[in-house]
């Protein structure tokens, strides 16, 4: 009888800690373009930092927004909306501006990633994994 409570105590630990260490489908590395992007969590919340970019790229950021694009967060308060789906603020650093935006997970290895502002000028990328 104790081994029985002790393996169903045990169970129950390991079952009901999974989801918060579950790693979401759209963390890791991806590329748009010449700039690479990593989603990971950022405190509570996923973001989305720049690793790498091309000078012209970097040229840009920093004509817009005196941004430094390396180590930029470009998308932040990621929040799932549905299975493949979520909302986040994304940072449109050439314009200087935060826009509401959408990724939408089209398969394991692509995202499409939307900006938009006023809800009628928007912006639309499709990002790769990079593996």
């Amino acid at each position: 009888m104790k081994r029985i409570f002790a393996t169903t105590v045990a169970l129950a630990l390991v079952s009901g800690s999974a989801p918060a260490f579950a790693k979401s489908p759209i963390e890791g590395r991806w590329k748009n373009g010449k700039m690479e992007v990593v989603i990971a969590p950022c405190g509570r919340d996923l973001c989305g930092t720049v690793v790498k970019a091309s000078p012209t790229q970097q040229a840009k950021a920093e004509r817009g927004s005196d941004t430094e694009l390396i180590g930029a967060r470009l998308i932040k308060d990621i929040e799932r909306t549905g299975a493949r789906s979520y909302r986040a603020t994304v940072f449109l650093a050439d314009r200087n501006i935060y826009a509401r935006g959408t990724i939408n997970q089209v398969s394991n290895d692509k995202l499409t990633v939307r900006g938009c502002v006023l809800a009628v000028i928007c912006r639309s990328k499709n990002w790769d994994r990079v593996r």
